[in-house]
């Protein structure tokens, strides 16, 4: 969680001026922090935390998807529809298929694809974009950290419940894993929006 504040103190860096995208991302990384905050709070009282990620993960995914339509879709409110059916999915799997009191593996692997897509449609258009450089381009570092992020963290959590099924003691192994990602990821996030502190981004078409 250290890194979590770390990101957000960098982000905090001249944040009004800021585009609508970025700002969406700091208000995202205050939202992990205090989910995950809750969630160490109810492991220790009661025992489980399970269902902190089944709140959380449907709105992380709504989130994500209207910074996608803010810093690249623009009018085509890809992310938002694409967010919206995300929480029919979540309902669903925590009603019928995977209870609030269990992970929510089920939906885990259906955010994950989705959001790699999103980004990877996002690069696309990015790329495309012939008149922008990239390299200075805030929101391709972001992006490119959210398709690490979520490759890896959906890697993961496919061996979480195949090796979780068959109780290998490897599942130490991934909780480790779990922990360098979410660290190079915020890491990297904080490093991001302290070096873009302001900047006018070119509209990607």
């Amino acid at each position: 969680m250290s890194v979590i504040l770390l990101a957000i103190s960098g982000s905090m860096l001249n944040f009004r001026g800021r585009d609508k995208a970025s700002k969406m991302i700091v208000f995202l990384l205050a939202l992990t922090f205090v989910a995950e905050s809750a969630a160490y709070v109810a492991a220790e009282k009661f025992h489980t935390n399970m269902f902190v990620y089944h709140i959380f993960a449907p709105i992380q995914l709504l989130m994500l998807g209207r910074y996608f339509d803010t810093a690249v879709f623009k009018q085509r409110k890809v992310g938002l529809i694409t967010s919206v059916l995300g929480i029919v999915v979540a309902a669903f799997n925590t009603i019928f298929l995977q209870p609030i009191q269990t992970l929510n593996s089920n939906f885990l692997l259906f955010e994950g694809l989705v959001i790699m897509a999103m980004a990877l449609y996002a690069f696309q258009k990015i790329l495309a974009n012939e008149r922008l450089d990239i390299y200075k381009h805030e929101h391709f570092w972001l992006i490119l950290l959210l398709v690490f992020f979520w490759s890896m963290t959906y890697t993961v959590w496919a061996l979480y419940a195949i090796l979780g099924m068959k109780k290998i003691f490897l599942m130490h192994f991934i909780s480790i894993m779990i922990l360098i990602v979410n660290i190079i990821t915020y890491f990297g996030i904080g490093l991001v929006l302290l070096i873009f502190p302001k900047r006018e981004l070119k509209r990607v078409r």
